[in-house]
């Protein structure tokens, strides 16, 4: 991956549905030499384009993180499932007093509640967990991209 690619993806993240033309005219390239780098950084599995969706706008208005213990030798089997909630948005390890964070969307505090203490909790091989539920919002973004020190 040159500069350029990094260039591209930057702008696909501002815009990923601008027409290569565009793109072309904004990177100094042929619309063919965009459409090949495109095309082998969605091959590679750099680049993805997908539409994103404001959970705040479809009123899910209790957002929150979820720290879950595992038991050891489960760990595998409980993110599976938690990954397949529906409520899921995001589901990492961490290395530290608990083995996964959840990002959750919920309606409400009744609809997080439920979440929590009767699907999440009630998984075989959770150990504990800890809610914190988010208040406000400051950054939510999904434009990220190495710097060129980085890459």
């Amino acid at each position: 991956m040159d500069e350029l690619d990094r260039r591209l993806l930057q702008l696909l993240q501002e815009d990923g549905r601008a027409p290569f033309t565009q793109l072309a005219k904004k990177v100094g390239l042929s619309e063919t030499a965009v459409r090949f780098r495109y095309k082998n950084l969605v091959e590679q599995g750099v680049a993805r384009t997908v539409s994103i969706v404001d959970p705040y706008a479809l009123d899910f208005q209790a957002p929150a993180l979820i720290n879950i213990a595992v038991e050891p030798g489960k760990l595998e089997l409980v993110a599976r499932q938690v990954a397949d909630l529906p409520e899921t948005a995001y589901l990492v390890v961490t290395l530290g007093p608990y083995d996964l964070l959840a990002e959750v969307y919920c309606r409400n505090l009744k609809h997080l509640t439920e979440l929590v203490t009767h699907r999440i909790q009630t998984i075989a091989g959770v150990r504990s967990t800890e809610t914190s539920m988010v208040a406000q919002v400051y950054k939510l973004s999904y434009r990220w991209s190495p710097s060129p020190e980085d890459a």
